[in-house]
């Protein structure tokens, strides 16, 4: 999972905070330095201008949002399809800052459009250098948060708890509140980087299939129960449910009997090895809790199995 810091437009920064925007569109010239690596899911940062500080004028992140889409337009096409989630109130008002920023003082022919989700600002600025993450000032457009400690991320959102949300785009938004929860951000994103490097699989084809229509099927019964479950990144059949006491980690399991005990191996050795890193990459005290699901009704032996992971026993 990939998280970028992109040095940011301030008025836009601010517009959006004021309005409580929860969704955004990112623009930037489609001639731009072009992303190696940032997927639907990942996290964008806001370098802000004008937060400068110190000797170095190092610039400050202001909030975050979540990458959802890119695409390619027109400017007319651009504030046709997006509006003021632009991030300005008119259509000249963008176009001249666009061009202001521009390496030409021209309207660049097309303008590239990160679609983020989930956008939320911080009380006070956070800068990458109290986390022990140094970057030049010199840096034109955007940065890998975790190229250099592939913890930056986390460390950010963790000081962002410290801080807290913005008060007035809490205030200002529908759908940001006192129950928003950066820890909980923390948690997914921790996941996330344990899936990536964790993540194996000797499923077929065919069974990947029924793995990720298991894995629909519950998302539908824990939606019944009020439940907000969602897939872990990185993952298109295992599922997290933050519950605040615990973390729910769903799995799909499917199997022959020729083959059972082969993939029960491989079931419990992965549950075990995503405890373990999350034990040791998380500060959080917060238990792991599994649950399989399976087609049918699950043979003892799983049971048994996950029963002893979610007590802590070592020997199962």
């Amino acid at each position: 999972m990939a998280s970028i810091a992109y040095i940011t437009d301030r008025n836009m920064i601010e517009f959006h905070r004021l309005n409580g925007n929860r969704t955004m569109n990112f623009w930037r010239p489609s001639n731009s330095k072009k992303f190696t690596d940032f997927k639907p899911g990942d996290l964008l940062f806001f370098l802000a201008k004008g937060s400068e500080r110190g000797r170095h004028r190092e610039k400050g992140i202001a909030g975050y949002g979540r990458f959802q889409k890119a695409h390619t337009l027109s400017f007319r096409q651009m504030w046709n399809v997006y509006g003021t989630e632009n991030g300005y109130a008119s259509e000249e008002e963008l176009y001249d800052a666009i061009v202001k920023v521009s390496k030409n003082k021209k309207m660049p022919k097309l303008m590239n459009c990160l679609y983020l989700t989930d956008v939320v600002f911080f009380q006070a600025p956070i800068y990458l250098s109290e986390i022990g993450v140094e970057i030049s000032n010199k840096v034109e457009s955007y940065i890998y948060l975790d190229k250099e400690d592939p913890q930056a991320t986390s460390k950010v959102l963790n000081k962002a708890k410290e801080t807290g949300v913005d008060m007035w785009m809490a205030a200002m938004s529908e759908t940001l509140g006192q129950n928003f929860d950066l820890e909980e951000e923390q948690i997914k994103h921790q996941l996330s980087q344990i899936m990536e490097k964790i993540s194996d699989s000797f499923y077929t084809e065919s069974e990947k299939k029924r793995l990720r229509r298991l894995a629909r099927q519950i998302m539908d019964q824990k939606a019944e129960e009020k439940k907000i479950t969602e897939l872990i990144k990185g993952s298109k059949t295992e599922l997290v449910c933050y519950t605040g006491e615990r973390i729910e980690i769903l799995i799909p399991f499917v199997y022959t009997s020729k083959d059972f005990y082969r993939k029960l191996q491989y079931l419990i050795g992965h549950c075990a090895l995503m405890k373990q890193e999350f034990s040791r990459w998380s500060e959080y005290h917060i238990p792991l809790h599994f649950e399989i699901v399976a087609e049918e009704s699950l043979p003892e032996e799983v049971k048994r199995a996950i029963d002893a992971l979610n007590q802590g026993e070592e020997r199962i």
